[in-house]
């Protein structure tokens, strides 16, 4: 051995360079068993545990959280049956309707039934004049349209904190008792508005939450109603 190798040898190993060694070499303690009983590891009350013991407590850990991220994710997975579920009875509710007023009235009713939904509101556009008085729609060109302007152009639901101009705009003089609300974008050539669903819970719709559902629940309804606007 050369006195440059004897001399690498003597200098003190940082723990980096263990680190990396062990992880190169994931068998090293199965070919010296003696030393996992050698080993002792500091345990969080202050006492001293041998690897094997440490590495238990590790799988343990894990193994709980593992457990939890499943019993989790088999929640994310009921939760979502049942939303499917419920989407299935709006839509049968949808396509009986043989006017515009009844799907309306059937979209407000299974939203309130079905998603237990406190308020709904629903704001369409009359872009041809032929629904002046009706109390779903806004004539094309109304200032308050001002309010939802940015989810008409991008179609992203908004979840959680509605501005009370827009609270205003979806739910009138009930305005005052949402909490949480979610306004939803109504896209169709024939059917274009917005869809407020309030809650009186502040904690039921929050801006984090996933949007999937509702932009299924913004093009079904948008589909119903466009069927009878474009007939008119």
């Amino acid at each position: 051995m050369s006195t440059q190798q004897k001399v690498r040898l003597q200098e003190p190993l940082t723990d980096e360079a263990i680190a990396d060694f062990l992880e190169a070499d994931p068998d090293f303690f199965r070919r010296h068993p003696s030393l996992t009983r050698q080993l002792r590891i500091p345990h969080e009350t202050g006492e001293a545990v041998s690897l094997i013991l440490y590495q238990v407590q590790l799988l343990r850990t894990e193994n709980r959280r593992l457990k939890q991220r499943l019993d989790d994710l088999l929640d994310v997975a009921r939760d979502n049956d049942r939303l499917a579920e419920r989407m299935h009875r709006l839509t049968l509710e949808l396509l009986n309707p043989s006017d515009l007023d009844h799907t309306l009235q059937s979209l407000k009713d299974g939203l309130r039934s079905q998603f237990q939904a406190d308020l709904v509101g629903i704001r369409l556009v009359d872009r041809t004049g032929t629904q002046p008085d009706h109390q779903d729609f806004v004539a094309d060109g109304e200032p308050a349209l001002e309010h939802v302007a940015q989810i008409l152009r991008d179609g992203r639901p908004v979840c959680g904190q509605l501005s009370r101009d827009q609270l205003q705009f979806l739910f009138g003089d009930s305005s005052e008792s949402v909490a949480s609300a979610a306004m939803v974008a109504l896209r169709h050539p024939a059917a274009t508005g917005v869809l407020g669903i309030g809650s009186q819970d502040q904690d039921r719709f929050h801006a984090s939450q996933g949007t999937i559902f509702l932009n299924q629940l913004g093009e079904l309804a948008a589909h119903a109603l466009a069927r009878h606007l474009a007939a008119a």
